[in-house]
């Protein structure tokens, strides 16, 4: 028995709790711009992007990732849990496990255009992470999938519950693209462990300031083209724009590491806003 409560903690940490409620927020978002309604089977679908659907992505990645979590203080102070040779097993078959009641839930949706996002999501998680496709590696493929994991598929599975995602207007692509930035931000905040690892991110293959000169042009981009009525929206943007801009003027490891706790925290509180309305 304690022995299990201890694999289920160490699950939960894997899965990196910190990050629990994005997808589910950008789930909701998703429902409130298209308008859909709520039902026991949208929440339930909504909760799974939570703690199940974070261990898939998080888990698998970090199966991979043991050499360069273990080399960067950021990442042991936020996540708080690396996976070593001899926990892969363990966190492997949770992944696994967990994927078909992913996938179940959003053929309960009886909504094709969900089960195909849903499905597209966890494809994405999966390659992004395991070799041989591990698009982790595969600059700057590797921003481009945190950018539709993170925010394009599953704004698509709780707008194709009021809508049609292939009739969704331009400024979420652009909310997207903005994602996208903020991991090649995220990036360049790990530069050193990663190189010291050996791995190729947006940051190695292009540099600290191209990365936040990126995520500067995406937070610009949604500013000035998304035409967003939201507030809350329009204020996450310029201070992810500004917060960008000013690492790259000064790309160094504690500016970057700031910038992208504040774009994190600006974003859950734009989100939240939203949702209420703002």
């Amino acid at each position: 028995m304690t022995q299990t409560l201890g694999q289920a903690l160490f699950l939960i940490r894997v899965s990196r709790p910190i990050v629990w409620p994005v997808l589910p927020l950008v789930f909701a978002f998703g429902m409130r711009s298209a308008h859909a309604e709520w039902s026991l089977v949208a929440f339930a679908q909504m909760v799974l992007l939570s703690f199940p659907m974070s261990l898939i992505g998080c888990g698998l990645n970090d199966i991979h990732d043991y050499e360069s979590d273990k080399r960067s203080p950021r990442r042991r102070a936020i996540w708080g849990a690396s996976v070593s040779p001899a926990e892969r097993h363990l966190v492997f078959h949770a992944c696994v496990a967990f994927i078909p009641v992913v996938i179940l839930c959003a053929c309960l949706t009886r909504n094709q255009d969900n089960v195909v996002a849903t499905t597209a999501l966890v494809v994405l998680a999966w390659t992004y992470s395991v070799p041989p496709y591990r698009l982790r590696e595969r600059p700057p493929l590797d921003s481009i999938a945190n950018g539709l994991g993170y925010f394009l598929l599953p704004l698509m599975m709780g707008y194709s519950l009021g809508a049609s995602p292939r009739e969704m207007p331009l400024r979420f692509y652009l909310l997207g693209l903005c994602v996208a930035g903020i991991h090649a931000l995220a990036s360049a905040a790990d530069f050193d462990a990663d190189r010291a690892a050996g791995q190729q991110t947006f940051a190695i293959a292009f540099g600290r300031r191209s990365a936040a000169a990126f995520a500067t042009a995406a937070f610009v981009l949604a500013w000035w083209f998304g035409d967003f009525q939201s507030l809350a929206v329009r204020r996450f943007l310029e201070l992810g724009s500004l917060a960008s801009l000013i690492s790259m003027v000064l790309p160094r490891n504690a500016m970057i590491t700031t910038a992208c706790a504040i774009i994190f925290v600006g974003f859950l509180a734009a989100a939240a806003a939203y949702l209420s309305g703002l």
